[in-house]
């Protein structure tokens, strides 16, 4: 290990300016960050995580404070430096995967050929063939880090990455950043994962943008069952193809599952096993190739229903830049008719999911976690019979995930149907029913 840090940071501020204020994203920071250590970056959304990485990244200037980099100061350096500082020192992982990728390149078309080995390693072999959009989530994931590793930069910043992966598909990753360590390199990594955590070599805890000391998370409770009742939603051999070149993707084969009033149901699988397609298919954003959806609401197929009855809860978000955080939640109510009446449950959401404070800024001025609970707040806001969830946790720290579970268990209890689709692996903990899928294929999971 280097007897000086390779990258340190003395009083290093951040505010960014925006229509809607100042918003200090970090303040008066200091951390050092050795050669051949992992450094976990925690705290929860909106606490400047990314901020720090985009920092030491080059990519964002800091307001106050000194900032070196193998011997190089990036405050105030000029854009030939900071450049020349992304090029040689710093690789860097985007919150965003998909961010990280060129799209109309295929996978191994991303660099000059020195990440294929990586891909390989990181279960992508077959899809080196693939453009981004083709990739699950976690696939791109996984693809951003091993192109940010093939690099060989001697400091690699990666926001987030097992954000959209389950326990198997990280290892490897988690492998490699050990393995890459050991060699010398320097990984800041900005995580909700407690995996990440037990590999570092050292944690950085932030809130609100200060250096703070550690808390033990509250334990979680498990979601109330409310009172299961009838059962409204049931899929019985759904099945879906995709077309990729000569090659037939079976993303769904066999998804039959249902769904009652009053539970939270969770969809467990690892990336790439089927468990967004199936939601989208549920949802009614995709026609199903066969088998059959049927929800006894309204008129019972799912893209004729209306929000007050189906809600779904995109892994993607979905919310419109040109509206405040209030006005995304509101937006549900105002397409209704409701807006007036709904006031008061739009004010308890944002309250509940912090987002009180940040109800006047536009989605871009906010963290993506916070994003996250913006869109779950749209989702829930007008009570709806069914609530379809995309991977709701993903970006959350453990207190964000402990409520956002509460809060699906609430409206449980108040009669809503939840199903979760997630990849997190003691989902039992919250959920009151667990349906696995894997290869395209659901099946119950049985506690035991």
């Amino acid at each position: 290990m280097s007897p000086e840090p390779l990258a340190a940071c003395r009083g290093l501020s951040k505010t960014y300016s925006t229509p809607a204020g100042g918003i200090e994203a970090l303040h008066a920071v200091d951390a050092e960050l050795a050669a051949g250590e992992v450094t976990a970056v925690v705290g929860p959304s909106g606490s400047g995580k990314s901020t720090l990485l985009r920092a030491l990244a080059g990519l964002d200037r800091p307001t106050a404070g000194s900032l070196v980099v193998g011997g190089a100061e990036l405050a105030g350096a000029p854009p030939a430096a900071l450049r020349r500082h992304r090029r040689e020192r710093a690789a860097y992982v985007a919150q965003k995967p998909a961010d990280n990728l060129v799209p109309h390149l295929r996978l191994r078309d991303q660099d000059d050929g020195r990440a294929v080995a990586r891909l390989v390693e990181f279960g992508l072999g077959h899809r080196l063939g693939s453009r981004p959009a083709e990739l699950s989530g976690g696939e791109q994931a996984r693809a951003a880090f091993a192109l940010a590793l093939a690099r060989g930069t001697p400091l690699v910043l990666a926001d987030e990455p097992t954000a959209e992966l389950d326990r198997g598909s990280a290892g490897p990753l988690l492998e490699a950043i050990r393995a890459h360590a050991g060699g010398g390199v320097a990984f800041v990594v900005a995580t909700h994962d407690e995996d990440v955590v037990a590999i570092a070599d050292r944690v950085l805890r932030l809130d609100r943008g200060r250096v703070v000391a550690g808390e033990a998370p509250a334990p979680p409770g498990r979601a109330p069952a409310g009172g299961a009742g009838e059962t409204v939603l049931a899929a019985q051999g759904v099945a879906k193809a995709f077309r990729r070149g000569p090659e037939t993707i079976r993303a769904v084969v066999d998804g039959t599952l249902d769904l009652a009033r009053g539970e939270v149901a969770a969809l467990l699988g690892r990336s790439g096993s089927g468990k967004s397609t199936l939601l989208a298919l549920l949802a009614g954003l995709q026609e199903p190739a066969s088998g059959a959806i049927r929800y006894s609401l309204g008129a019972g197929e799912p893209s004729l229903l209306a929000w007050r009855e189906l809600a779904f809860l995109p892994q993607r978000f979905g919310l419109l830049p040109e509206l405040s955080i209030r006005e995304n939640v509101e937006l549900p109510a105002r397409l209704a008719g409701e807006l007036g009446r709904r006031a008061p449950e739009v004010d308890a959401l944002l309250e509940r999911l912090g987002l009180a404070e940040l109800a006047g800024r536009p989605p871009h001025e906010t963290s993506i976690g916070q994003q996250q609970r913006a869109a779950l707040a749209r989702a829930l806001v007008l009570s709806p019979a069914v609530l379809l969830a995309d991977e709701p946790t993903s970006h959350q720290d453990a207190g964000w995930r402990d409520a956002v579970w509460r809060l699906l268990g609430e409206a449980a209890a108040a009669g809503t149907a939840c199903l979760v689709a997630t990849h997190e692996e003691d989902v039992a903990r919250f959920a009151t029913r667990v349906w696995t899928i894997d290869g395209g294929a659901t099946r119950p999971r049985c506690e035991g």
